[in-house]
């Protein structure tokens, strides 16, 4: 089981080279409503690092690494999970998101809408709070490969049981942390007859705030 997959030093040299405004994955601008009901989560700050951002030689060379190395992690809760093959995560749609929260932020009571997520990093784990009253098979497998991994709603909508409700309390310091959003190809078509693709283009678009 892997609680620290990534340092802190690999945090401070991920953090350096993705919170900058050159960089296509910082989005200083994009404030989260996470749930979609209009509570902002107006403190924190993120970068990811995904396929589509990586946009020179230099951020391939350097920042592939990270997210071809969190994304195995998630091909082996994909199979602990014994998920079916087509709805496997891709690391083509993954992302690998850098968190800074200041002194006193919060996030609210969410749940993320990717299959599942994978904490990777956090410099305060226990700032972070999960609902245990939604487990399920699924869940259970995750976090005997990642302790504070959480079923995202694409899993929901898979039946693998409710998506992980989820916060992070306030601290006096900065808390650092570093997540893998898995998902599965864009292709791939969900029970209610949509695809993925489909599914999270409504999905973000209720989500995001431009300021």
């Amino acid at each position: 089981m892997n609680e620290q997959f990534f340092s802190s030093l690999d945090y401070a040299d991920l953090h350096a080279r993705v919170f900058r405004p050159d960089y296509a994955g910082y989005k200083p601008n994009v404030v989260e409503s996470p749930h979609g009901d209009g509570k902002l989560d107006a403190e924190k700050r993120y970068a990811h690092v995904a396929t589509k951002y990586l946009r020179t030689p230099e951020e391939r060379h350097d920042l592939l690494p990270y997210l071809e190395l969190a994304h195995y992690e998630a091909l082996k809760a994909a199979r602990a999970m014994a998920l079916p093959h087509e709805f496997y995560p891709k690391v083509e749609f993954g992302a690998l998101r850098i968190l800074e929260y200041p002194a006193g932020a919060t996030s609210n009571r969410h749940e993320d809408f990717d299959l599942f997520t994978l904490m990777l990093h956090r410099d305060q784990p226990e700032k972070f709070r999960m609902d245990d009253a939604c487990s399920s098979p699924a869940l259970v497998a995750l976090q005997g490969v990642n302790r504070q991994g959480h079923l995202g709603e694409i899993a929901e909508e898979l039946w693998l049981g409710p998506a992980t409700p989820h916060w992070v309390e306030a601290s006096d310091v900065p808390q650092h942390s570093i997540v893998y959003f898995a998902i599965p190809d864009h292709a791939a078509r969900l029970p209610s007859g949509i695809t993925v693709g489909e599914w999270l283009a409504e999905r973000l678009a209720r989500s995001r705030v431009y300021r």
